[in-house]
């Protein structure tokens, strides 16, 4: 067996502890029944014993504080009670009079400013890590629905062209109340919808035509999620766009310029019926 990569995605997500519980206890058993998924456990478990290992755990020293503090000319007090001596007695051990120390002043503050940015940056940068890799993962299992549908024998449930009869059918079936217009003036029929299940959730699938090709638009709850609303994953175009409270998911194999008019066409209607 070949390990695909949203299995991998699921995998660090599991190994992290990022999974919902159904999903962690859905991994272990995949784990626990697929030896080559075990032994991808295992060398990512050691990966991240060895990088704890390597990377410095030991705290910051009081002393640095203090370096720092005097080559800025602070006037604060320790809990000694020393003042301004001690601070011009650390200037002096840095071999800085009064004019020689100004450039060292302005090297240290953008030291501490720059460690002080680079923690931030650095949480924002894993926030958006997460961010990211979570959108991979429902991204590659709407994919997944998409091409699913396209092996069966009809890429839908429930077979109508009629909005009105789309919609309704969903109730009782998913929580999520999608509009399924039809945009057969434009060129791209409404041809049925299904139910597809993502990130363990049934969620709605509308299911459109444009010539030979389909576009299957599933319908998420949406996360705040802030990354490229376009992507090409394994040759399919993906175009996402959320209104309210819902993302939407156009999925296709249709070439890029026609699809994002399809999703500007959609995106219009639904902002239109707010």
């Amino acid at each position: 067996m070949t390990i695909d990569n949203q299995t991998l995605l699921l995998l660090n997500a599991y190994h992290d502890g990022e999974l919902s519980p159904g999903e962690a206890l859905s991994m272990q058993d995949r784990i626990d029944r697929e030896p080559e998924l075990a032994a991808m456990m295992r060398r990512l478990a050691n990966l991240s014993s060895h990088l704890t290992d390597a990377l410095p755990g030991n705290p910051v020293p009081d002393s640095l504080r203090s370096t720092v503090i005097a080559s800025l000319s602070l006037d604060v007090t320790g809990d000694d009670g020393a003042t301004d001596e001690r601070i011009d007695e650390n200037a002096s051990m840095l071999g800085a009079n009064s004019r020689a120390a100004t450039p060292w002043r302005s090297m240290a503050a953008s030291l501490v400013i720059g460690v002080a940015a680079g923690g931030l940056a650095g949480g924002y940068v894993m926030y958006l890590s997460q961010e990211e890799r979570q959108v991979s993962t429902i991204e590659h299992e709407i994919l997944a629905a998409h091409l699913r549908g396209l092996i069966a024998p009809q890429p839908f449930d429930i077979a109508s062209s009629q909005s009105h009869v789309v919609k309704p059918w969903f109730n009782g079936k998913t929580t999520i109340a999608p509009t399924a217009p039809d945009f057969s003036a434009q060129g791209f029929p409404l041809v049925g919808g299904r139910v597809d299940v993502i990130s363990g959730q049934v969620v709605p699938t509308m299911v459109f035509k444009r010539r030979q090709h389909t576009i299957s638009v599933t319908v998420t709850t949406s996360s705040g999620m802030a990354v490229s609303a376009s992507n090409v994953v394994d040759g399919t175009n993906v175009r996402r766009w959320t209104v309210g409270d819902l993302t939407y998911w156009a999925v296709s194999d249709l070439n890029p310029a026609e699809l994002s008019s399809f999703a500007a066409l959609y995106e219009k209607t639904l902002s239109g019926s707010q």
